[in-house]
């Protein structure tokens, strides 16, 4: 498993464990959903983009 993979697998099960239970104020979750968001969009732009690195198989 590659670094891509584990951090989304930790930022997915961050994500639901702090939206199915009350951890964080609504104002605070909304503010970490976006924030997560952010990371998580910036990580896969630079793995697409910066380092053409996607492991896909090509058929």
């Amino acid at each position: 498993m590659t670094t891509f993979f584990i951090i989304h697998l930790i930022l997915g099960i961050w994500l639901a464990i702090v939206n199915f239970t009350p951890i964080m104020a609504p104002t605070s979750l909304a503010l970490n959903n976006v924030i997560v968001g952010v990371i998580i969009a910036i990580y896969n732009a630079y793995y697409l983009f910066a380092r053409r690195n996607v492991e896909a198989k090509q058929s």
